[in-house]
């Protein structure tokens, strides 16, 4: 049975959240997005393009520090390397450059923007830590490349949300998997903020594809 059709019966198996839990997840994830959005985080990126064996062919190692405020971002290069090589000085005008448009990334199904288009379940918790819920979601209605199927681990004392794991419930255009990973263990004003995200993923045209894993880590989280 594939993994889309896995999570669907579970789903339907599962019981609903008590609402009272889906209102907190959304109030802590509206004030984490608050803080990040007018704060200042390290980002370190290790970007690896992989062959059809898994064996890494090329391997880049970014670090910056990033500042958003009033809806601005600002990014400083501190170092970057390409297989190993250091490219900091060629590269600083390319990465620092303000984007013209942020990613919108993998927006929480429990915001409140966003969680109307979600059905939520409550499945097994982990073992090791029974005293947390594990709550299972997926598009209400249409699936969509922006909406997805995963699950996540929760605090139900303080809402936050522990690990999230995602894919899209329907593949971008040129993508023909792709995995995602968070753990939110940093701390911030907000309460926990991401650490570290993890892609996986196969993408490009006709014959042509490349499989890629991308590590991302975030510290030292601070506001202005």
């Amino acid at each position: 049975m594939g993994a889309v059709h896995s999570m669907t019966l579970l789903m339907l198996l599962a019981a609903t959240p008590e609402p009272a839990l889906i209102e907190k997840l959304g109030a802590r994830a509206r004030q984490l997005e608050t803080f990040v959005n007018d704060s200042r985080v390290t980002v370190d990126v290790v970007a690896e393009e992989l062959d059809g064996d898994g064996a890494v062919k090329k391997t880049t190692h970014t670090t910056l520090r990033v500042d958003r405020s009033g809806g601005k971002v600002e990014r400083k290069l501190l170092t970057y390397t390409e297989n190993g090589k250091d490219l900091t000085e060629s590269k600083r005008a390319e990465l620092e450059k303000p984007p013209k448009k942020e990613g919108a990334g993998v927006k929480s199904p429990f915001h409140p923007d966003e969680r109307a288009k979600y059905q939520f379940a409550v499945l097994a918790p982990p073992g090791d830590r029974p005293s947390l819920v594990r709550l299972g979601f997926q598009p209400a209605g249409e699936k969509t490349d922006q909406l997805y199927i995963g699950d996540a681990t929760i605090d139900p004392q303080t809402g936050d949300v522990l690990t999230l794991a995602v894919r899209p419930s329907k593949n971008p255009r040129f993508v023909d998997s792709l995995s995602i990973e968070a753990t939110f263990d940093a701390q911030s004003p907000a309460g926990r903020a991401m650490s570290r995200l993890t892609l996986k993923g196969v993408a490009g045209l006709l014959f042509v594809k490349q499989r890629f894993r991308v590590v991302t880590t975030f510290s030292d989280y601070a506001s202005f």
